[in-house]
């Protein structure tokens, strides 16, 4: 009986023990590999000015073993009883909150924010609860044999650190988004790239440029420049005032792509077409940008008039017009008569310029025009046709700037049309 006690308690220490080593070890490598690496992967890429890079996998195996580390220090060093050795992991998940908390507001000023004060505290008071248990401790000098008591309050306070950690304030998910997509970018997958947040009716600038130009890179800006969010008109293809020298995928990599770089006295995306496009630096991506640039501005009669400039349009090419992108088939068909334009034939001002021989793109022109003049409540119009439509150029230019409800997550970039 004097050797079964101790013996006891060793078991009971060792389970509790290792159990929550590989709790934490599991957690801690599977929330940064997963679903924080990419804050960790840009904070180091701008406090070292882009010199080194992040892995996801080496950079969860490390900072995991690192806090893991501390976890043993901490036990060393406080002394716990073995029903609360679950509390050594709490200086640990505070520094995994404080690495993964950050905001790009955060990461470009190097600012701690609230774990300024709030740490010292955390700590301060850390100190006092272990101080206190330990005294608890000592006072009830004949510890508990039966598993059950040890076990499980470890289990409920690691369970509640995880919790802690997981629910502190991150960043926003587009945020992510916009992250991986450029990660992904510098990688070459751009298919990859594309699908991230796909699901998602939020975006911003930044995401939107991520996304054409990943299209680009494909040769689909064109093709499939409205089967994703697009709220913010022209800038969302190119800002060439955006001089944000922290992103891993600039500006100037898109204006490489597109044959020049933005000299310092262009002060206007417009302005960097028209030079590029005035010059033979220019190529198809460049072309197809600014004709995109047009339709996201709402610039029809403009972009008819340009079209023919960077696509063969001659009536000795057969079915060219049928041959566009997707998007400038669309465009086309709004920037004629309408009732012409039902029946596939591209009327401006009584001339008939082309006839479309491609029936489905036709047939959903008319399907759009139908279901349109069926809804009289607008809120109910809009929904709906974004519902069915929301993919075409249709939608975009006619119902883009007012949508409600479950479209309108981001504020909507309107421009009005310069016919």
């Amino acid at each position: 009986m004097n050797y079964y006690r101790p013996s006891q308690q060793q078991k009971t220490a060792g389970l509790i023990r290792y159990s929550c080593g590989i709790l934490f070890i599991l957690f801690t490598f599977c929330y940064l590999f997963f679903l924080q690496g990419e804050i960790l992967a840009e904070a180091q890429h701008v406090y070292s000015k882009g010199v080194t890079t992040y892995n996801l996998l080496i950079g969860a195996i490390i900072t995991t073993t690192v806090l893991q580390a501390i976890q043993r220090v901490v036990v060393i060093l406080s002394r716990l009883p073995s029903r609360w050795h679950a509390l050594s992991y709490l200086p640990s998940f505070l520094l995994l909150a404080i690495l993964t908390s950050a905001d790009r507001e955060t990461i470009q000023h190097f600012s701690f924010g609230v774990w300024m004060w709030l740490l010292p505290l955390s700590l301060v008071a850390y100190c006092a609860i272990v101080i206190m248990l330990k005294k608890l401790s000592d006072a009830s000098s004949k510890e508990s044999t039966d598993i059950k008591t040890q076990v499980y309050p470890n289990f409920i306070v690691l369970f509640l650190l995880i919790l802690g950690t997981g629910s502190i304030p991150q960043s926003s998910d587009v945020f992510h988004y916009e992250l991986k997509a450029e990660r992904l970018i510098l990688h070459k997958d751009y298919a990859a790239a594309l699908k991230v947040g796909e699901r998602s009716l939020r975006a911003t600038p930044r995401l939107t440029q991520l996304r054409m130009y990943a299209l680009s890179q494909q040769g689909q800006l064109a093709e499939l420049l409205f089967h994703y969010p697009q709220y913010y008109g022209s800038q969302g293809l190119l800002d060439v005032t955006d001089t944000m020298s922290t992103y891993r995928v600039s500006p100037r990599h898109i204006c490489q792509h597109l044959g020049a770089y933005a000299g310092s006295t262009v002060h206007s995306t417009q302005r960097y077409y028209q030079l590029v496009l005035a010059d033979s630096l220019w190529n198809q991506h460049t072309a197809d940008y600014y004709l995109c640039s047009l339709l996201l501005d709402r610039q029809l009669s403009t972009f008819r008039r340009e079209l023919p400039r960077y696509y063969n349009l001659s009536d000795t090419l057969p079915h060219a017009y049928d041959q566009l992108p997707k998007a400038y088939r669309e465009a086309l068909l709004l920037a004629g008569e309408r009732k012409a334009a039902m029946q596939g034939v591209l009327v401006v001002n009584a001339d008939t310029l082309a006839r479309f021989s491609h029936q489905p793109l036709v047939a959903d022109f008319c399907a759009y025009n139908q279901l349109k003049a069926q809804l009289k409540d607008e809120n109910e119009r809009v929904n709906k046709l974004h519902r069915e439509f929301g993919n075409t150029y249709w939608w975009y230019y006619e119902y883009g700037a007012q949508a409600k409800g479950e479209i309108a997550q981001q504020p909507l970039y309107h421009v009005k049309a310069k016919e």
